[in-house]
């Protein structure tokens, strides 16, 4: 073993060290600190690392009525329900983590799918119902320049759309990276539960894989 290696490994090993003691630090300062600074999107961060989960699923559309980034009333059933291409996810404007990449995603997407026919149609539906009006969700659209639909509205009717498609973890800072895919004339979806590039989606988008 030459002395470059031995110095070399030397160095990777105090780096770790150095890198575990920085952790315990971080750790410890979060304890003396309190809850009140605990990262609450800490929860986002864990669900972005986590591997891709691919699976084909049936859900029961919920019968409410929901108001677009325009304030209009949008019978949900109507579109979730029919047998038109769609592309689905759940954001919500004031995520500073997986939210932002989600909907930049949704945007190669259509890049990707511009020659799809018929075309899906993209909607975003915030899980922030609370904070997310029909003003804030059209700003959110404007300042990504995203030209489809952002849907929001009551607490009860929100929550109902996100327990039907299994998107509801208890709380914002628990929100998971979901996307749905549904190509015409199916009734199934395809799944996609973590983040991933708009390629891979456009991919499941033409082969319909789940």
């Amino acid at each position: 073993m030459t002395a470059f290696t031995i110095g070399f490994r030397t160095s990777l090993q105090a780096a770790a060290l150095a890198a575990l003691c920085g952790t315990l630090m971080l750790h410890a300062s979060y304890v003396r600190a309190g809850a009140s600074n605990i990262d609450e999107h800490a929860a986002h961060r864990a669900a972005a690392s986590s591997a891709l989960q691919i699976a084909k699923a049936e859900y029961e559309v919920p019968d409410v009525t929901l108001e677009d980034e325009h304030g209009r009333p949008i019978k949900l059933r109507q579109i979730l329900a029919s047998d038109q291409a769609l592309v689905v996810n759940f954001i919500f404007t004031s995520c500073a983590t997986v939210c932002p990449v989600m909907t930049a995603t949704l945007l190669q997407l259509q890049r990707e799918l511009k020659d799809a026919y018929p075309a899906p149609r993209y909607i975003s539906v915030s899980i922030d119902p609370d904070y997310d009006s029909a003003t804030i969700l059209n700003d959110y659209a404007k300042r990504f320049h995203a030209d489809w639909t952002f849907l929001s509205g009551e607490r009860e009717s929100v929550l109902a759309v996100l327990r039907a498609f299994d998107a509801w973890r208890g709380g914002k800072s628990n929100h998971v990276p979901l996307t749905l895919l549904r190509r015409p004339g199916e009734t199934q979806w395809t799944r996609v539960e973590g983040l991933t590039s708009a390629r891979r989606l456009a991919e499941l988008w033409r082969d319909g894989a789940g």
